[in-house]
């Protein structure tokens, strides 16, 4: 190899040095023999630096990729016998090479045995079975005996090897006296005690018959346990790491177990189910010592064994002895969802999130224990909350934290039959809450503790229904202590559970809502540093506490005028801040003052959009007295589509604020619709327009023919500026972007579907033949070329709607010619594509509408369209005449619904017919 090609390799090399090597990359890449030598330099070890080593590993790869699969015979073996030798000589080469080293086997491998994965894999391992597996295992148990003094990292790889391979091989070369020997004589020793107990939760896991599967964990228990390896480690030896392993391999045994118990009663033998119940009931006391262990990593190991016994105990009745063993899992799984007294809330890092994780495992759990006794459940965490609440001064936070936690899990899991609910008087859950609510809680001094006592609040809020006296106390905890907590992370949460509280309860508030309000206006104080970290608000908390705002507006049961004033309070800051940040926007040149602009702006209007969604129609709005507020701010928020500077995220605002006055303003926002549709379709880009769509296709559906004069005015320039977006270059190969433009088509689908859908279809009709046939030409492409079932349907389906409409006597001029020489065949070359599944779900579906289609056409078209078919188009497609006859008697005899089926049968048999 030339040494000055290679200088490129290194950190100090030139340009140019970087670009001679990559030359000489591409020359051996693309050199018959280039392979050869730098298998030769690699095997030869000419070189002894790890890049050089690499850089020639590459072009083997490349070599493989590209040139294997048609090399000589002599070439094959060359590799072959290559690789044969690194196994034996290249095991002390640094990782990143010998990972390469198994890449290049891989590839070798898929390619050898061109096979689908999974058939490919049987191959090898039926090959192997017959031909070498009983040498490999000999040679396994020679190289542990060899290397577990003289090497044990290499004995602990064996023995990950046998784990590996188990699974598939004859067990009886496992399972005997000399190997099983070796790995328990290997429990006892540091250094392969883990690989060891790994590699016997492998053996014990292995798939077999039930009964065969009994004797062999049985035996490994029994042994196990008679040499004390799952005796309590000393605090001298003990091993966390070791532990946990311990953990899985008790956890795989009794997952054994529990997939016998299964089989066994499946085929109703009792005599096995017992022994089998009674093998697992010995495992249950390992079970709760690993299950309560103090390490979240060794609790964690048997969490599966833990699921699938709770799973057994369903099948027995509660009258079987089974009390004591649910409680005390119950409790064990409660006290596991402590946080550690090292949690860091305030900097949460990884073992935080772990911690996270863990508990979401575990509250699967203790939600199947609560279902196998509610009662005992409920019982249990009734007497923990109790105690805590009555001696809050005492007790640390994680034990406050955890019983509020399983309270709140409680109400997750049991139904209302079982229990009632919080809002029926003297019912389990009111006594509850009564306990919650009066005890002292509120003011406890930690961030874990008061985020679960709100939680619980919104959780049970039926209660306040029922105990509406509460409810002054308990706004006093959200609008005091909770809003202007000192910790950020209460306050960010309070804002989203206090709206969720206010939205549930607003029909309670009576004459609570007013003091409510005052109280909350004085939070709406948009804070000018909100974007900042570090803020009193984020402007993401401030949305949801616009949005409870107005839902306590409405809850007062003012008079119009007087909730128009109150909600004027509300928007009138926000416009006028809207039009300061406008201003600085529109003078500043600085790149980072007008992203912090932008999100500004942003957030204001999404406080005006979050403070109308309690009205659900425009009549609601207009008799609250609030319509002229939100028709008032809409000029001024218009402003924002004008200004060319953070235009997507600007624009992004104003669509928002537009979909929420469609549905408050009615009427009254049809004379904003042209400039603000005119703006949004300005300079648009790809992204734009998806939003743009459903915004849109929201004032078709709502305004329908009262949009139609508008819509005639607008739909070339919509279907245009959509095609401009389409006709952009698409790199093929960038998957997002390829994603991108089908949901850009996706969403011109929908966009005509709304037309078709809501009787305004003459807006296509108007726009001129030649326009029209290209949006029936676009309609013809998708559903016959579009690689999306869903959307192929969809297209069918607007076919369908023209159809109906433009296909009778009278109706469209020259519909009915375009029809029979492009609808018609759509029908029938879509669904005989060979990319067509028809056995897809959404295939089927597209199936629907074709029937639909064809019934459609033959409704309007009558005996015109049965001759059509008869003598001409069924002729021009080659379908035989006796397929043919029947399919017209059945297009003439049987509903959409029935000739589905039939269609895919018929579609079935013609794709065979033209192989």
């Amino acid at each position: 190899m030339d040494d000055s090609a290679l200088q490129g390799l290194y950190d100090h090399c030139t340009p140019a040095q970087r670009q001679l090597t990559l030359r000489y990359f591409e020359q051996l890449k693309f050199s018959p023999e280039g392979w050869k030598i730098c298998a030769a330099d690699f095997t030869q070890k000419r070189h002894s630096d790890d890049q050089v080593k690499f850089f020639c590993l590459q072009v083997m790869e490349s070599f493989i990729r590209e040139r294997y699969s048609t090399c000589s015979d002599d070439d094959v073996l060359y590799l072959r016998t290559l690789f044969l030798s690194w196994l034996q000589t290249q095991c002390n080469e640094k990782s990143f090479v010998r990972n390469k080293m198994a890449q290049l086997y891989g590839l070798a491998f898929v390619l050898d045995y061109p096979l689908k994965e999974h058939a490919r894999n049987v191959a090898i391992k039926d090959n192997m079975r017959d031909t070498c597996v009983p040498e490999l295992v000999e040679s396994w148990y020679q190289i542990m005996v060899a290397y577990e003094q003289l090497d044990p990292s290499i004995c602990c790889l064996t023995m990950d090897v046998v784990g590996a391979y188990v699974s598939w091989i004859d067990i009886n070369l496992i399972a005997n006296d000399r190997f099983v020997g070796l790995l328990l004589k290997y429990l006892s020793v540091k250094s392969l005690r883990e690989n060891s107990a790994t590699c016997l939760t492998y053996i014990v896991s292995k798939g077999m018959e039930p009964l065969a599967k009994n004797n062999l964990v049985e035996s490994f228990f029994k042994i196990l346990v008679s040499v004390g390896v799952f005796t309590s480690a000393t605090s001298e030896d003990m091993d966390v790491d070791f532990e946990t392993t311990l953990a899985k391999l008790m956890s795989g045994m009794g997952c054994a177990l529990v997939t016998s118990w299964n089989k066994f009663l499946k085929s109703n033998d009792e005599r096995n189910l017992r022994a089998t119940r009674e093998a697992i009931e010995s495992k249950v006391p390992y079970l709760h010592r690993y299950l309560s262990d103090e390490d979240d990593d060794v609790s964690e190991a048997v969490i599966p064994f833990a699921v699938q016994y709770v799973g057994i105990l369903k099948h027995y009745s509660r009258s079987q002895g089974n009390t004591e063993s649910i409680q005390s899992l119950l409790c064990i799984v409660i006290n596991k969802l402590k946080y550690d007294e090292s949690y860091n809330f305030t900097n949460e890092g990884e073992e935080e999130a772990l911690f996270v994780e863990f508990r979401k495992e575990l509250k699967v759990l203790f939600d199947n224990i609560v279902l196998l006794d509610p009662k005992l459940a409920f019982d249990t965490v009734q007497s923990s909350l109790s105690h805590m609440l009555a001696n809050l001064s005492y007790e640390p936070f994680m034990n406050v934290e955890v019983a509020l936690r399983a309270f709140y899990m409680l109400g997750e899991i049991i139904t209302e039959k079982e229990f009632g609910n919080a809002g029926v008087e003297g019912s389990p859950w009111y006594q509850m809450m009564v306990i919650v609510v009066e005890s002292q809680v509120s003011h406890y001094d930690h961030v874990a503790v008061l985020l679960e006592f709100y939680e619980v609040l919104v959780r049970y809020e039926k209660f306040f229904v029922t105990a509406k006296h509460y409810l002054p106390g308990v706004m006093d905890c959200f609008l005091e202590r909770g809003l202007k907590n000192v910790h950020i992370t209460v306050r960010s949460r309070l804002c989203y559970l206090f709206c969720r509280f206010v939205k549930t309860l607003k029909n309670q508030m009576d004459g609570l809502a007013k003091q409510v309000f005052e109280r909350l206006s004085q939070l709406l104080i948009v804070f000018p540093d909100w974007n900042e970290v570090g803020a009193y608000f984020t402007g993401y908390d401030l949305m949801f506490l616009y949005e409870a705002a107005g839902f306590v507006i409405v809850s007062c049961g003012l008079s119009p005028e007087s909730s128009g004033d109150l909600m004027s309070r509300v928007l009138t800051p926000v416009v006028e801040r809207f039009r300061l940040a406008m201003t600085q926007l529109n003078s500043t040149e600085d790149m980072q003052q007008q992203e912090t602009l932008a999100q500004s702006i942003y957030n204001l209007l999404s406080f005006a959009s979050r403070a109308s969604k309690v009205f659900v129609n425009h009549q609601q709005t207009k008799q609250s007295g609030c319509l002229n507020c939100f028709a008032e701010a809409l000029p001024a928020f218009l402003c924002g589509l004008e200004v060319p500077k953070q235009k997507e995220l600007l624009q992004s605002g104003v669509r928002q604020y537009l979909h929420r006055m469609i549905i408050c303003l009615g009427d009254e926002l049809l004379k904003y619709v042209p400039i603000a549709i005119s703006l949004l379709l300005k300079d648009c880009k790809s992204h734009d327009i998806l939003e743009f769509i459903p915004l849109i296709n929201q004032l078709i559906t709502k305004y329908k023919e009262r949009i139609a004069p508008f819509l005639d005015t607008v739909f070339v320039s919509v279907v245009q500026t959509i095609n401009k977006c389409l006709n952009e270059p698409c790199d093929p190969s960038d998957m997002e972007e390829v994603r991108e433009r089908q949901n850009l088509q996706k969403a011109y689908y929908l966009f005509i579907s709304s037309l078709t859908t809501n009787d305004v279809t003459q807006v296509i009709a108007n726009q001129g033949a030649q326009f029209l046939e290209e949006v029936l030409g676009t309609l013809i492409t998708g559903s016959v070329e579009f690689p999306d079932p869903a959307t192929q349907k969809l297209c069918f389906s607007i076919l369908k709607k023209l159809v109906d409409t433009w296909a009778c006597e009278g109706g469209l001029h020259g519909f009915p010619e375009y029809m029979y020489k492009n609808i018609l065949p759509a029908c029938f070359l879509a669904p005989l594509r060979a990319t067509c599944d028809l056995n897809d779900g959404n295939a089927y579906l597209m199936l629907s509408e074709i029937a639909g289609v064809l019934k459609a056409m033959l409704s309007k078209r009558g005996v015109e369209m049965v001759l059509y078919l008869q003598g001409s188009y069924l002729a021009s497609i080659r379908m035989p005449p006796l397929v043919a006859q029947d399919f017209l008697q059945r297009l003439q005899h049987t509903d959409a619904k029935a000739l589905k089926p039939y269609l895919k049968d018929l579609f079935l048999e013609l794709r065979t017919a033209s192989l």
